[in-house]
């Protein structure tokens, strides 16, 4: 899971806290105790396909008394008629590690977008094309491994520890990874890997906008030495983040989603980055997003970015700022793929 913070930063700039919560796919609870923890006035419904995962999910929570009570209900997210067995109106909905696993991932995003309240976002985190199940299932069958039924062995466990010497994977080390996790999500019996292309795609169709993903502030940061950033403006976010996924696939999206249509808000300061000043010379860190960098302002932008950073508003007419000169349209461009500001 990502940090709150960041889905509240680009996907709902600017609001306080979620009232509502939705964990779509909560499995036996996890999820759903961590935002607990941080949301502890907040109500929190946490829904799974499985009976028997919302069962343990409840025993760990009548064991661990995280404060206030998670409603677990058992739900299929493809189900149309969702909001009427789970209510509407939540102002975050997360979906993290369900969607790569469902054959038409698109009829859950329908049934989930008419769960959302006016203003609300959805964290959706599913496979990339970077996945190492696109290729370590054909690569373990090779060696005449049968991926449907994975068991453990000692021959496995070889293969897979020279597979981690040739990959740096965000999953981590999967030499050391249990056999369940191996066979549930590694090698199961059906996948969704898509590039963050076909993941756009499939958004889109549902009724729903890329608001941002976590692999484009440290990918931009990357290109961003001598100005190598340039022919990818003026794309907007989600096309310069399809762009960068296809040279660099990643193994996992991490999206911020709003509806189509949703109320266009002015762009903030998201809360994601600290600031130091040195003279006109502006240092940006996030630890975040780990992503660090500096530009040099104008006097006027120096005064403008103050404001917006203290959350004491802006200026009338602040954006002329920026947007009255090439570089300056091109520094704003920047900041809002790093995720400095967000709509």
């Amino acid at each position: 899971m990502p940090a709150l913070k960041w889905m509240q930063g680009i996907g709902r700039t600017g609001c306080g806290a979620p009232r509502r919560v939705l964990v779509a796919g909560c499995g036996t609870g996890v999820e759903a105790f961590v935002l607990r923890r941080q949301l502890p006035k907040a109500e929190i419904v946490a829904v799974d396909f499985s009976p028997r995962s919302i069962a343990v999910a409840r025993k760990l929570e009548r064991m661990a008394k995280v404060g206030r009570p998670i409603t677990f209900q058992v739900a299929d997210l493809t189900d149309a008629k969702l909001p009427q067995k789970i209510g509407k109106d939540f102002d975050l909905i997360t979906c993290h590690g369900v969607l790569s696993y469902i054959p038409e991932p698109a009829r859950a995003l329908r049934a989930l977008a008419t769960c959302l309240a006016m203003g609300g976002a959805l964290y959706l985190g599913v496979n990339g094309a970077g996945h190492p199940t696109t290729t370590l299932r054909p690569w373990l069958k090779s060696f005449g491994i049968d991926v449907s039924e994975m068991k453990e062995e000692r021959r496995l466990r070889t293969l897979l520890q020279l597979w981690d010497a040739l990959h740096d994977d965000d999953l981590g080390e999967l030499s050391t990874m249990p056999t369940s996790y191996l066979a549930g999500d590694v090698c199961g019996a059906f996948f969704n890997n898509g590039s963050l292309a076909y993941w756009r795609t499939q958004v889109r169709r549902s009724g729903w906008d890329l608001a941002g993903t976590a692999i484009l502030p440290p990918a931009l940061r990357l290109v961003m030495e001598g100005g190598r950033e340039r022919p990818l403006f003026p794309a907007k976010p989600g096309e310069v983040a399809v762009r960068l996924d296809a040279v660099r696939p990643t193994g996992f999206h991490r999206m911020m989603l709003r509806r189509v249509g949703s109320v266009e808000r002015a762009q903030s300061w998201t809360g994601l980055y600290t600031v130091k000043y040195a003279g006109q010379t502006v240092r940006f860190f996030s630890a975040t997003l780990g992503v660090r960098f500096e530009d040099k302002l104008t006097a006027p932008q120096l005064a403008a970015l103050k404001l917006l950073v203290t959350k004491k508003g802006a200026p009338q007419g602040w954006e002329k700022f920026w947007t009255r000169s090439e570089a300056g349209r091109r520094m704003w461009w920047r900041w809002a793929g790093l995720g400095v500001v967000a709509a």
